[in-house]
């Protein structure tokens, strides 16, 4: 405004947009420093091998999460290259949201939603939402969607439009799982060529046969479950600690036990898996969770990489560690694999990152969402109670053994656990592939489509765990007396445990043969620190936590409505803590 009835700004205001200024024009310094950083160490790293001091999740920290979204520039010549490319074409043999989308503008629009559905973590929603609008057979529908990913690392990083399909119907979902075991690799720009993200086939076969001795029941894991046990131990006289009244007879206090679980589950990982001191657990487990949740206020940029080099130079110096055919005491599996490893550091790398992150992450949420449903169904939670004071009566005051836990004297915490995989499962994006040759999949009415090799597919788990087609019209209540066929049951300790749950419609961990390598462990400390804590403790929600007793809670609900918050893995979103950005609310992790 200008001119004689324009108020002229007063010093102090001038001051305060002068700082303000001042304040961006610094952040934008310090993010380009970082940016720069952070290439200039994945390039030094894949170069000669220097640890990086960066990870993508140090950048995302750096930026405050603002770069989630493209600008319109960018997707703009993004969906110019797919055109040229002949991209567009695969969009033409299944339904889903590009049909609407008629204009450049219009595509754009699409493009910068899934982006910011994905930066909420709410894709998993977004994307069962379409099925039900777009498909004819509701959840089951396999639907096409518009994306912008990202693959690659260091130089060979690319960013493109592509079209993916959602692939909802549990027969094409086991079958493609099964039968094209290739990585899209939108994995790489994070974890580069790990066994969870390499495009290499021939690659993932040499880590997994690298990984799988740290993962044997008997041989690996139930020699470090004394380490495990002991610290679920701690883990329940520590959250008595956390929950004692400020004065004797006082009220108990409210515990977030998202956070508390995220917690026990690094401390689990580094101080079994790793055979890390704990003093570098307790040293890092904070600032590693921060960065990988995206915690501006409490993240610090380049914390992530610090821990990483540490728990790196333990894994190649300790003389200590040793895998079960080294002949000596077990300790630290994971890192004596890396010791070993004969791959390239990026690798290693890249496995030791994903171990950090997937192996807390997973079981720590799966761990918060079971609490979270006993809480709401107090007659199951009376029942496990009872179950759990009988199986440390039959021990007679010793410790459990790993076969203990397969005894059958947990058979309702088997069962409530694997409810909590299905109804909120960790991975509830499943898992991304590319076809390896043509192949078809079910289309609308029931017609075989032909998809060309290469074709993106993401076998989702969200929407078939919660399909009534699949489970009935209870899909959405938490029922772990549903009829689950044998082999979907999570067991621990007992014949056929370490095979992976599956089934055409629940694959918590992924169909075989590319399924989670650390599920075996994940069962194991769920386990060990679920028996301790309802030993102890009675689990009730807090505000506003406890408004959702009795609430159904569905397979698409909206943005201000309750639910997970998808970022890689899946935990309950905090009503009450969030972060506002140019493109929307981002919420965090809790459950008090």
């Amino acid at each position: 405004q200008s001119g004689p009835a324009a108020a002229a700004a007063s010093p102090e205001d001038e001051a305060a947009a002068a700082a303000q200024k001042q304040k961006l024009l610094k952040q934008r310094e310090m993010i380009q420093r970082v940016l720069v950083e952070y290439r200039e160490g994945v390039d030094k790293f894949l170069q000669d091998g220097t640890l990086p001091p960066m990870s993508l999740w140090d950048l995302n920290l750096a930026t405050g999460n603002e770069n989630s979204i493209y600008p319109r520039a960018s997707i703009a010549a993004m969906l110019d290259d797919a055109e040229a490319s002949g991209g567009f074409a695969l969009f033409d043999l299944l339904p889903g949201p590009w049909r609407d989308a008629r204009t450049k503008d219009e595509r754009i629009s699409l493009l910068r939603e899934d982006q910011v559905a994905v930066a909420q973590g709410r894709d998993v929603f977004f994307y069962a939402q379409y099925q039900l609008q777009y498909g004819d057979r509701g959840l089951t529908s396999n639907i096409m969607i518009p994306k912008v990913t990202n693959s690659g690392f260091g130089k060979r990083s690319v960013n493109k439009v592509t079209a993916r399909v959602v692939v909802g119907d549990p027969e094409d979902a086991e079958r493609l799982a099964r039968n094209h075991v290739r990585k899209e690799g939108n994995f790489e720009p994070i974890l580069y060529d790990s066994i969870i993200s390499t495009t290499d086939n021939d690659s993932w076969r040499e880590q997994r046969q690298q990984l799988a001795e740290v993962f044997l029941p008997l041989s690996s894991l139930a020699e470090i479950m004394p380490v495990s046990l002991a610290r679920a131990k701690h883990c329940a006289a520590r959250l008595g600690s956390l929950v004692a009244p400020e004065t004797p007879g006082g009220e108990l206090k409210t515990v977030d036990m998202s956070d508390f679980l995220l917690h026990e589950a690094q401390a689990q990982l580094q101080l079994a898996l790793l055979g890390a001191p704990e003093r570098l657990m307790e040293a890092t487990n904070a600032e590693i969770r921060a960065a990988f949740m995206g915690d501006v206020a409490s993240g610090r940029v380049g914390a992530l990489g610090e821990a990483m080099k540490s728990l790196m130079q333990l894994a190649r110096s300790d003389p200590s560690l040793a895998l079960p055919s080294d002949g000596c005491p077990v300790k630290g599996p994971l890192s004596k694999a890396v010791q070993d490893s004969k791959l390239a550091p990026s690798t290693d790398y890249g496995n030791m990152l994903l171990i950090l992150f997937a192996g807390h992450d997973t079981t720590g949420h799966t761990m918060t969402w079971f609490l979270f449903e006993v809480a709401r169904h107090p007659d199951i939670q009376q029942a496990l109670h009872a179950e759990v004071d009988a199986f440390f009566e039959a021990l007679g005051g010793r410790d459990p053994t790993y076969r203990d836990l397969g005894s059958g004297r947990l058979d309702l915490l088997d069962r409530c656990v694997t409810e909590t995989l299905r109804m909120w499962p960790a991975v509830a994006s499943g898992t991304y592939r590319q076809l390896q040759f043509d192949d078809t999949l079910r289309g609308p009415g029931g017609s075989l489509v032909t998809l060309p090799k290469g074709t993106p597919v993401n076998i989702v788990n969200w929407s078939r765990h919660r399909n009534p087609e699949l489970w009935g019209p209870d899909a959405d209540e938490f029922n772990p007396h549903r009829r689950f066929a044998p082999e979907e049951v999570a067991r621990v300790g007992c014949p056929m445990a370490a095979a992976s749950p599956q089934s055409e419609r629940f694959s918590p961990f992924a169909h075989r043969p590319r399924s989670c390598l650390g599920r075996n462990f994940a069962q194991l400390e769920m386990r060990l620190i679920l028996t301790q804590l309802l030993r102890h403790f009675r689990f009730a929600l807090a505000p506003p936590f406890d408004a959702l007793v009795g609430q159904r809670l569905g397979a698409a609900p909206g943005p201000r409505d309750f639910g997970g918050v998808n970022r890689g893995t899946m935990g309950p979103k905090d009503p009450e803590s969030f972060t506002e950005h140019k493109w929307g609310t981002r919420h965090n992790y809790a459950l008090r």
